[in-house]
């Protein structure tokens, strides 16, 4: 089978990322030819012609009034990706599409080149862009579901929802009416697959054919974890990993941890990630020697830290999916204390496989590292017993099995 694959970056920024390119692995190892299709990058992997990716827009950048119209232009209509991509699908002939994130850069223009070739298009559900302008249900500092209640767009505006700008959020405003109301793109994808029951719920909530939303969690390979081994002669510390922004929590997790660190005589904790807040975050570590700010860590080296740790903290005050940080953590045996919110809930059974504390709550998070502290030999046997869990209803074989099951239907239909 061809399989389009398409994302709007080549490079590793975020979970979809990881997906896209795991995905597009698996199925070239399960004798598909796969074409990839994303924008032209800096950062981007190597790869054969990427002259026929779409231009990368920047939109952190202001370049004078002509070249940001067109870039605030292109987040509507891509004509440009259109032409690409139509050129791709003449020349390959794929026979599905598979679509990550792709709005703002490639825009839905990409949509109706796709079904201009009658290309059946499935989607995955990586965040909540198509019911929250601003990708995560969170806004100023809490959870938020006017949009998705209401079932339009205005609070992103009364709000400023993106980045507290009004400018930003009129245009986020705008384009997820043009997409919505103008555009109906939902009624154009043929299948959503949805990594957590939780994204499954909210897209049903949004009034998306439920025949059309499927349950399908990401998965992690076994080798994830070939060569990595834990040190058993440490001090033991707590672990973040993640992107340093506000919906993640970590101020949260470092003011429990300063005000119990009295109780936690032999324990550091260790950060690792950046982000827009790490400068505010750095401060309100106060300068605490057993507070550790190790920055972007990627590949063996991130592996071997996570391998390290007694416990994975992922503090989060949003509703995440379906989180790569969870699947990391079990594959490597490490049991996980998270936010008892969004797809966290589904991955984590409490006191069994890891722990859950109340979204939010700086007492429930500070008990929980305190019963950590007290009960370590608990915390190896949930580590154990997480990655059992995670190799038996993550693994990349039940879920390509599914995945192409979803493929041969819609190619059928």
């Amino acid at each position: 089978m061809k399989v389009l694959q398409i994302n709007k970056f080549f490079f590793l920024k975020g979970g979809s990322e990881r997906y896209f390119f795991d995905l597009a692995e698996l199925l070239t190892k399960k004798g598909h030819r796969v074409i990839v299709w994303s924008t032209q990058n800096s950062n981007n992997f190597l790869w054969p012609r990427q002259e026929n990716f779409a231009k990368f827009s920047d939109f952190s950048k202001k370049e004078g009034l002509i070249k940001d119209f067109k870039k605030v232009k292109r987040i509507f209509w891509n004509c440009e990706a259109s032409r690409k991509l139509e050129k791709i699908i003449k020349e390959e002939k794929p026979e599905i599409a598979h679509l990550h994130n792709i709005f703002s850069h490639l825009s839905s223009s990409i949509i109706f080149t796709l079904k201009k070739y009658h290309i059946p298009i499935i989607m995955t559900l990586h965040d909540y862009k198509l019911f929250c302008p601003n990708y995560k249900f969170f806004s100023n500092g809490e959870v938020c579901y006017d949009c998705l209640k209401n079932k339009n767009y205005y609070s992103c505006l009364s709000k400023k929802c993106l980045k507290g700008s009004m400018a930003k959020s009129l245009i986020g405003f705008l384009e997820a009416k043009f997409q919505n109301d103008f555009l109906k793109i939902t009624d154009k994808i043929d299948v959503f697959l949805a990594p957590s029951l939780f994204m499954g719920k909210k897209a049903l909530e949004w009034g998306i054919d439920k025949e059309k939303v499927i349950h399908l969690p990401n998965f992690i390979d076994k080798d994830f974890c070939k060569g990595i081994k834990a040190s058993k002669s440490q001090t033991p510390y707590f672990l973040y990993f993640g992107r340093l922004s506000q919906e993640k929590g970590v101020n949260l997790l470092i003011e429990s941890f300063n005000e119990i660190k009295k109780d936690l005589t032999d324990w550091k904790l260790k950060i690792v990630g950046d982000g827009p807040n790490k400068n505010e975050l750095e401060s309100l570590a106060q300068r605490e020697r057993r507070i550790e700010f190790l920055g972007e860590k990627k590949g063996k080296e991130l592996k071997q830290i996570i391998a390290n740790a007694e416990l994975v903290v992922i503090p989060s005050l949003w509703p995440e999916n379906f989180p790569y940080s969870v699947l990391e953590s079990f594959i490597l045996s490490k049991p996980v204390l998270a936010a008892k919110i969004g797809g966290l809930t589904e991955l984590i059974k409490d006191r069994q496989n890891s722990l859950l504390f109340k979204a939010g709550s700086k007492d429930d998070l500070k008990a929980k590292l305190i019963w950590a502290n007290d009960y370590r030999k608990e915390l190896f046997q949930m580590g154990e017993l997480a990655k059992k869990e995670v190799l038996a209803k993550c693994g990349p074989e039940e879920h390509y099995q599914k995945l192409v099951k979803i493929y041969e239907r819609i190619q059928s239909n």
